[in-house]
């Protein structure tokens, strides 16, 4: 017998209040008890930025580098006037190379923003291991210096590249970083075990608490080309499964990770428990920034264009076409059809707006 269909006699042998009691209980799993463990908050609205790349002396391309300053200051304008906006999260690779000039306008922009924000490190936001890469006329940070620059952005004293900070009492924003500065040919990352051991900790210690947790890499591959042995494997870190492991185990206390890197429209995978989002970049096609309102009920979201001449949208949409490496492997020939599926997949339009429950 089908285990959810009972019998009138069933229904008066087992007693119809025991049948109710077990049908909710299936219906709802174990979510059921969620809102009772958890300290409740009501809506707090945020936003992420990732992916800027801004360089002062660059080149309009796949990067659109010429662009990237008004990117990001038209960006911070319209956070500015967004109404109740909490805080901001910025995912990681401010920067074209680790330039110290480039973290110098950065930085100011940034610091008008009205509102708190968070930054993560990305693997571009400090000085290239790889000689070649150094550009004359530039200064380079190192990765502390990076640290060190956004001091009272999530980094404290402790000078870790990770952190834990109260937004309100029930949600916390965790910082991590899988960054690799010393690997002269690896652009991945790779969550160490001390900093694995840590967030085990803190989930641990506030699992009464909805624990937001942000990164630049992924926790999670995208597409085919992605995978492990793959041209874009190092989007995603090495010890992913290990990772995520750990965040099912605390997929109450954390049930939202966000992450940058990928450079393609706002996307969403549910993973025992766990919603990972990867969020677009402000600096290539399709050049956007993400707006989320999270309770410890539901998470909301919509993402919106920067607010840059149409001009420069088609530029950018026209150099992705043209980047063959950023093109997903089966879609490399320049075709209609083909163009077409890489459009798709980089703007990824049905998730423009949505809402989960958490």
């Amino acid at each position: 017998m089908n285990q959810n269909h009972f019998s009138r006699r069933e229904f008066l042998k087992t007693g119809g209040s025991s049948l109710v009691g077990a049908l909710l209980l299936q219906s709802v799993g174990t979510k059921v008890f969620a809102a009772e463990t958890a300290t409740p908050f009501g809506n707090v609205r945020f936003a992420v930025i990732s992916d800027m790349h801004l360089d002062i002396k660059g080149k309009n391309g796949m990067k659109m580098s010429a662009a990237s300053t008004t990117c990001l200051e038209k960006t911070v304008a319209e956070l500015n006037r967004e109404t109740d906006l909490r805080f901001v999260l910025v995912a990681g690779d401010l920067l074209l190379d680790g330039e110290v000039e480039n973290l110098k306008i950065v930085k100011g922009l940034l610091d008008t923003l009205t509102m708190p924000y968070y930054v993560v490190c990305g693997n571009h936001d400090f000085i290239p291991p790889n000689p070649e890469k150094h550009r004359k006329d530039f200064h380079y940070l190192t990765v502390e210096e990076f640290y060190q620059s956004f001091q009272g952005h999530g980094y404290e004293n402790s000078k870790r590249p990770y952190y834990a900070h109260e937004i309100v009492p029930g949600l916390r924003v965790i910082g991590l970083d899988a960054c690799l500065p010393h690997d002269p040919k690896k652009w991945g990352g790779i969550l160490p075990k001390e900093q694995l051991a840590w967030l085990d900790r803190q989930l641990t210690d506030h699992a009464d608490q909805l624990n937001l947790i942000f990164m630049h890499h992924n926790f999670i591959r995208w597409s085919a080309d992605e995978m492990k042995g793959g041209p874009k494997q190092w989007f995603c870190i090495d010890n992913d499964e290990e990772a995520r492991k750990l965040l099912t185990k605390h997929a109450k206390a954390a049930p939202v990770v966000i992450s940058g890197h990928r450079h393609i429209g706002l996307d969403h995978k549910e993973i025992n428990g766990v919603n990972y989002f990867i969020v677009p970049s402000l600096n290539s096609y399709p050049m956007r920034y993400s707006l989320f309102t999270i309770s410890h009920q539901s998470l909301a979201w919509k993402t919106e264009m920067v607010s840059v001449p149409e001009t420069v949208h088609l530029e950018a949409r026209e150099n992705l076409l043209n980047a063959g490496w950023w093109r997903p492997t089966q879609f490399k020939e320049r075709v209609f059809n083909n163009d077409t599926a890489v459009l798709d997949f980089y703007q990824n339009d049905a998730m423009r707006l949505g809402k989960i429950e958490l």
